[in-house]
């Protein structure tokens, strides 16, 4: 009897349970007194972001190949990733760059507060991919000087107040 409890455990223990995929982003974000802005550098999965356009435009998109591709990608982040100012009016960003390795690529762009409204008055909403991957997680290192705070994003949680522990 204890040898068949002993070949249960060794059979169980050999079959590879079946793994949930991480789905996550990452952006650092910082803000830029001098401009009124909050800069963004994005990090996704080439493979994640090309499913997601593809499917919105439905049709097959590729980073490096699709003619005019920025356009898609602002349109994308103009319903996933931005800024609600205090008056509740969503602010788009403003697209500077991108660059589209194998496995990830990096979205630059920045959002341009204006003179008169500060971080902390605003909210950030972050969905990227929370339509499309089960379990998406989307992550945003925010720097205002010396001062940082990660900002963690689910389907529970799309919309964080910029505000900084301090």
């Amino acid at each position: 009897m204890p040898f068949t409890v002993f070949a249960y455990l060794l059979v169980y223990s050999i079959i590879p349970a079946k793994a949930h995929p991480v789905h996550a982003t990452f952006a650092e974000a910082v803000w830029n007194p001098k401009k009124n802005s909050i800069e963004v550098a994005l990090r996704v999965r080439v493979v994640d972001l090309e499913s997601a356009l593809s499917k919105g435009l439905k049709k097959i998109i590729d980073l490096k190949k699709t003619e005019n591709v920025e356009k898609h990608i602002c349109s994308y982040l103009n319903h996933n990733f931005h800024i609600i100012l205090p008056t509740g009016k969503k602010l788009i960003p403003k697209w500077s760059d991108k660059e589209v390795g194998i496995t990830n690529a990096w979205i630059y762009f920045e959002f341009l507060l204006g003179s008169k409204i500060k971080p902390n008055q605003c909210k950030i909403k972050n969905t990227i991919f929370c339509n499309d991957l089960e379990g998406q997680k989307n992550v945003i290192e925010y720097r205002e000087g010396k001062h940082k705070e990660i900002f963690s994003f689910k389907n529970d949680t799309k919309i964080r107040a910029l505000i900084l522990d301090q």
